[in-house]
């Protein structure tokens, strides 16, 4: 069964959880046009998250052109190694986690 995904946060930290994907993608990033408008920056936290699929890259990647239109720094933390092979096979590693966007912990 799916667990609905969900964005809190908790300071300035921004947490995920549930399963993310392209279903429920849309509304995540819906919540976080308002959330990230308020604060200068943006921090993510994936661990708290079941699942992901490549949604997840692409969620990061709208945050990264977002971020950067309004001069503004996202970082994501926690990634799983699944989002990480996904970046990796797809050739967008290097693009998206070579501004320290990846603060995983391995």
């Amino acid at each position: 069964m799916t667990k609905k995904v969900e964005m809190t946060f908790e300071g300035d930290m921004a947490f995920l959880s549930g399963d993310l994907n392209f279903t429920n993608v849309m509304s995540v990033y819906a919540a976080s046009l308002c959330a990230f408008a308020t604060r200068p920056n943006g921090c993510v936290d994936f661990s708290r998250l079941s699942s992901s699929d490549s949604a997840g890259l692409a969620l990061i990647i709208e945050w990264m052109k977002l971020a950067r239109e309004r001069h503004q720094v996202v970082t994501c933390q926690h990634l799983s190694q699944d989002l990480v092979s996904i970046a990796k096979a797809a050739g967008i590693y290097a693009l998206i986690f070579s501004t320290d966007t990846d603060k995983r912990t391995e």
